[in-house]
């Protein structure tokens, strides 16, 4: 009996070196198949979802903590603002401005100037204190010498040289011809104190609102909704 196939022994088909393997097309998108299945319900598909972390009564109460609660941190920042403005190194009243140190000299030289005029026996008006105190605070600045800008203002003041006084100028002597009393340190002293353990206690509020509305990633069939974390 031959083992030898019918028509003969022929040769395999040759293989060109040059011919590169042919590949099956990869398909444009990723089949349903390939998404995580649902564990559950064994048909549905896992898609990524953003949901939050606490229960819908929870998350209302975030809300209803957070909002409020940024609110509370501006109006504080307001109003501590407002109270330590008029505590600066700068005052401003009824649109003129003057300095710690031009509202010191003026205080103390309408006082001083009062008071010598009174104990030489004759009345100075407001009007020529004003005068007066504006040539020496002036004549301070320019010369740096108290002694002689007293001296050449008394001299003008004798003439009748003095330059006029300005409204502005007569606003800043209603303002600074008193020290702050302690009455109003003390009410600066509390606004301000108030002021920050209102804005700590909404800042930790607002702290605890966002933690309850904080959101997490997980992944939701479509079939049943089942959800399952993401990490």
């Amino acid at each position: 009996m031959s083992i030898m196939p019918e028509g003969g022994w022929v040769d395999p088909p040759r293989q060109d070196s040059q011919q590169r393997p042919v590949y099956p097309q990869q398909p444009a998108h990723t089949p349903r198949s390939s998404y995580l299945t649902c564990k559950i319900c064994d048909r549905g598909a896992l898609s990524s979802k953003s949901i939050f972390r606490m229960s819908a009564p929870v998350v209302v109460i975030g809300w209803i903590l957070l909002v409020p609660s940024i609110a509370g941190i501006l109006f504080s920042g307001l109003l501590l603002l407002g109270f330590i403005t008029p505590t600066g190194s700068a005052s401003r009243s009824g649109g003129s401005y003057q300095s710690d140190y031009d509202a010191g000299f003026r205080r103390s030289c309408a006082k001083s100037t009062k008071q010598r005029s009174q104990a030489a026996g004759y009345y100075a008006s407001q009007q020529l204190i004003e005068q007066y105190c504006e040539c020496a605070l002036s004549t301070v600045k320019e010369t740096g010498s108290e002694i002689t800008a007293a001296q050449t203002c008394m001299q003008r003041a004798r003439e009748g040289t003095l330059e006029p006084a300005s409204h502005d100028v007569d606003v800043l002597y209603s303002t600074s011809s008193s020290p702050p009393s302690s009455l109003d340190v003390g009410a600066r002293i509390f606004g301000s104190t108030f002021a920050i353990v209102c804005g700590i206690a909404c800042f930790v509020g607002g702290l605890l609102g966002w933690l309850l509305v904080m959101k997490k990633r997980v992944l939701q069939c479509d079939v049943c909704g089942a959800v399952v974390n993401a990490s």
